[in-house]
Formats: structure tokens, C-alpha cells, sequence
């Protein structure tokens, strides 16, 4: 006999995994047997019942598509061309290096980030940026190195630290549309996507469409 508890717990799991099944049950516009059905087969659990029962539990956030459309049309889009994503090793020497290399730059601060990950040490930078310092980067720590892509940059006001699924809400305008995200890094109130060029100006209409309201 599976425990309830246990079901409640391997369902929010779940839903966290698929946020666009938890913002549709958020709505109440989803079938709860269909969707129980859906979970009971991808989690391999016996009890209809209490996957129906931990649905029914599941809160309901009070958070509309249009409270995230109307974050977005306040928010400050902006999109840069001609840029590079270099992934170092995951080395305390190749972080301190990362920093040393930018820290006397005279760019702009936005035209460069440093992303720490579990996997490695990342920089955002201009692909003609990345040219100046790459030099000074040993080839022997390089994970990879990816270079004229695009990038969309929401800013957003501080409200979105207390809301959730904005970040999903806005990455799936993209995915939904068919457009790959390489790379996407939220950090405060900024969220950026890194693209293939191919995809900048689709995407970039794409959140432009939403501040105007269509």
C-alpha cells in the first residue's frame, strides 16, 4: 500500500518537472482523471486515488497569465549580436583566472559576465572581447567554446523575486515557438537567453509582441 504522503510528494515533484501542467492546473483547466491517469503511468505509482487526492491538495498560486504579461510589456527588452559563451574547467584557478582577466577591462560590465555552475566556469562575453583574453586561457581547460550567437536580455521590476514561474512563463514563449535556448541565466531580475542567430529577431518579436499587447 503506497503512502500518501509519499504519492503527495513524487506528484509535486512532477509538476515541478512540467510547469506547464502545474500552471494549467493552476487555472483549472485541465482534467484531473486524465491527468492522474498520466501520472500514475510516469511515476509508476498503484493508487489512482491518492495521485487524485494529491492534485486536489495542490495549491493554487492566484497567479494569471496576465500577471505575467503585464511584468513582461514593463520590462526593458534588450538583444546583442556577435556573442561568445566560453566553458572553463571547474577549478578554483580557472575562476580566479576568469576574474583577473576582466576585472581592468574598460567594456562595459554588461558585455561581460562570469557564470559559476557545477559543471565548469562560464563567461558571457563579445565575440572581439573574447579574442583579447582567450589568449591568455590555456586550451587544455577549455570545456567549449561557442561563438557568434545571439542573446535577448529581459529586465524586469523586483516583483518577479516573489512570483512564481516567471522564468518558466517566459521561456516557454520561446520553446513553444520552436526556438532552441543554449544557454539561459537568471539572475536578480534579469533574465537572459542565449540563441542560435538564426533565432534573435523571431525571439526578440516575440516579447515585443507581448509588450504591445498582441
Amino acid at each position: 500500500m503506497e503512502n500518501n504522503e509519499h504519492v503527495a510528494s513524487r506528484v509535486r515533484e512532477y509538476l515541478q518537472d512540467n510547469p506547464e501542467l502545474w500552471k494549467s492546473l493552476d487555472l483549472g483547466i485541465v482534467n484531473l482523471s486524465a491527468l492522474s491517469r498520466l501520472i500514475l503511468k510516469d511515476l509508476e505509482l498503484e493508487s489512482f486515488d491518492a495521485v487524485m487526492g494529491a492534485l486536489k491538495r495542490i495549491p493554487v498560486s492566484g497567479i494569471s497569465m496576465n500577471t505575467y504579461r503585464n511584468i513582461l510589456k514593463k520590462s526593458k527588452i534588450e538583444s546583442r549580436t556577435d556573442i561568445s559563451v566560453l566553458i572553463l574547467k571547474p577549478t578554483t584557478e580557472n575562476l580566479k583566472l576568469l576574474i583577473e582577466l576582466t576585472k581592468n577591462l574598460t567594456e562595459n560590465y554588461s558585455d561581460y559576465r562570469i557564470i559559476q555552475a557545477t559543471q565548469g566556469y562560464g563567461i558571457v562575453v563579445g565575440d572581439e572581447l573574447l579574442e583579447k583574453i582567450s589568449r591568455f586561457i590555456p586550451k587544455t581547460e577549455i570545456i567549449s567554446k561557442s561563438t557568434g550567437l545571439g542573446e535577448i536580455i529581459i529586465v524586469s521590476s523586483n516583483s518577479i523575486l516573489s512570483i512564481k514561474g516567471y522564468v518558466s512563463y517566459a521561456s516557454g514563449l520561446l520553446s513553444n515557438r520552436g526556438i532552441n535556448i543554449l544557454q539561459i541565466v537568471s539572475f536578480f531580475t534579469d533574465i537572459t537567453f542565449i540563441l542560435q542567430p538564426r533565432d534573435l529577431l523571431s525571439a526578440l518579436d516575440i516579447f515585443l509582441s507581448v509588450k504591445r499587447g498582441k
